[in-house]
């Protein structure tokens, strides 16, 4: 579930901090967290080049976020994986992990809406430099997506780079894997139903979406309203081929998830399960600033 083109690659960086570090990251979110709008603000610079004016009216939404990220999310994410440590010692099915990412969605939802605003300022007053800057940004991050999740060098199904992060990311969580359990990652997901060169087409029309939408915002069309648009039409694609995929992908995802957990050993899930409990004291220790 890819986040909204506006930017694309900056919200998937930003919300990996307070989403994703809850499965595969590290203690690194308690020294993260409160930085958060800080980073953000360099990363939409990164991508338009903002000027100082615009870097400010971003900050204060931002800063708004933050106080109501910490207040309405952040327990929730502690309750939650706290119910996730009794869950991982366990075999796990593929619906067991769906329903888990339909939590985790509903999450981002809210958390994307109550980010928005901080977006605003920023489409009403890009320039075509700006937009410009944009565009190289996202052909740029088009290109590594193409480089670590497409075909080989050499045309194989799974190039190194792809199977190299799937195997990191598993070990981030249930620690060192066993050689049989690195082997069945590959030929695991030669099966994958996530193709690169199908998802690509879609990169491109969220961020010419996106771009059209600033457009839009600058000829007097209602901003917050017109990137809710933008981000629902993310979660679920207006083109029905790419939505039937979609909802593929997510099922083969599931059932990946849960195929890789049911071979590990008790040692490895005992390691997940006392990831999950630092994360919840992280989340917890963070809910006050």
């Amino acid at each position: 579930m890819p986040p909204i083109s506006l930017g694309d690659t900056f919200l998937k960086r930003f919300f990996i901090v307070i989403i994703a570090l809850t499965f595969v990251g590290c203690s690194v979110i308690t020294l993260s967290y409160n930085r958060l709008p800080i980073v953000a603000a360099y990363q939409l610079d990164s991508i338009f080049d903002l000027t100082d004016q615009q870097s400010s009216l971003a900050r204060k939404e931002l800063d708004n976020w933050l106080s109501w990220h910490r207040t309405t999310h952040l327990p929730q994410y502690a309750n939650k994986l706290k119910s996730y440590e009794k869950l991982i010692i366990q075999d796990l099915t593929p619906q067991q992990f769906c329903k888990e990412i339909d939590v985790i969605r509903i999450f981002v939802d809210e958390a994307v809406v109550q980010f928005l605003p901080a977006l605003v300022p920023i489409a009403k007053t890009l320039t075509p430099k700006q937009i410009e800057n944009w565009n190289k940004y996202q052909l740029k991050n088009d290109e590594e997506f193409m480089i670590n999740f497409g075909l080989g060098r050499k045309g194989e199904i799974i190039n190194e780079r792809r199977l190299e992060k799937a195997i990191d990311r598993a070990e981030m969580f249930y620690g060192t894997l066993s050689v049989e359990q690195k082997e069945w990652i590959a030929k695991r997901l030669e099966k994958s139903a996530f193709k690169a060169e199908l998802v690509l087409p879609e990169r491109k029309r969220r961020h010419n979406e996106a771009v059209a939408a600033v457009n839009l915002i600058q000829k007097g069309a209602q901003p917050l309203q017109t990137l809710k648009n933008v981000w629902k039409n993310n979660q679920q694609s207006p083109d029905p081929k790419y939505a039937n995929y979609s909802e593929q992908m997510l099922k083969d995802g599931c059932a990946q998830l849960s195929e890789l957990h049911n071979r590990t050993t008790p040692e490895q899930r005992l390691k997940a399960a006392q990831k999950l409990q630092g994360y919840a004291n992280d989340f917890q220790s963070l809910i006050k600033p």
